[in-house]
């Protein structure tokens, strides 16, 4: 299909390659690969998950020591890290929701108009202390995306789901009912602190078929089953 430049006969190359140049200089988001995280700071070096296709000069050749003998070759070099990088995670004033973070974690860089450092820095709004835009320096990490060698198995369809990458631990939403499912004890805690087990329902059922009729009609109910805390939980 002809382009409306080849339909109207536009010579317009000097200014698509003009565009193209100052496309190459602007940044506006791009995958990224934790390398470390800073729990105080709550930011995090990463390390660019796309390489930057560059045209560098290959050695002196001593048959040719002019300089303009040399044809630039094209290779694929890693963008260093980038520093103090801000993390962005779902949060309002009083609440917010945390996950954690390690090396190897995947995110999505994506780069300011300004320069952030004075907002980062102080918090409000704040006058831009330098010119740059679109600077690799004014990064933030956004947490999410991930690679297809990453994907998720079983992904629900039907509910919301807090889970574990292996499935072991689900908080499953859904309009039948609220799942929790753990291999180690569910615990609430009060305000107060103290831990409070849940109780699976094998414990209910010997509960209310079992220890309520005793204290109704006897003095002394029948033990409990053993194990009556619970690893999965399931309420409507």
């Amino acid at each position: 299909m002809y382009s409306i430049p080849q339909r109207l006969a536009l010579e317009c190359e000097e200014i698509e390659g003009a565009l193209h140049q100052w496309a190459c200089m602007l940044r506006s988001a791009i995958p990224g690969i934790v390398q470390s995280f800073d729990p105080v700071k709550q930011t995090c070096v990463v390390q660019i998950a796309i390489r930057e296709y560059m045209m560098v000069p290959p050695p002196p050749d001593p048959l040719y020591p002019e300089p303009s003998s040399y044809f630039p070759v094209p290779k694929s070099e890693d963008i260093p890290p980038l520093e103090d990088v801000p993390i962005i995670m779902m949060r309002v004033p009083g609440w917010s929701i945390t996950l954690p973070i390690i090396a190897g974690t995947e995110c999505l860089l994506i780069f300011s108009d300004t320069c952030i450092d004075g907002w980062w820095q102080n918090g409000g709004a704040q006058a831009s202390w330098d010119k740059r835009r679109h600077d690799l320096s004014d990064a933030m990490a956004l947490f999410g995306p991930w690679s297809q060698p990453n994907n998720l198995t079983n992904y629900s369809t039907n509910s919301l789901q807090i889970r574990s990458d292996d499935l072991q631990t689900i908080i499953d939403v859904s309009s039948s009912g609220i799942t929790i499912q753990s291999p180690f004890k569910v615990i609430v805690k009060s305000s107060s602190g103290t831990a409070l087990p849940l109780v699976n329902d094998n414990f209910y059922q010997w509960f209310v078929s079992t220890f309520m009729p005793a204290v109704q009609y006897v003095s002394v109910a029948p033990p409990p089953p053993l194990n009556p805390e619970t690893t999965i939980l399931k309420g409507q």
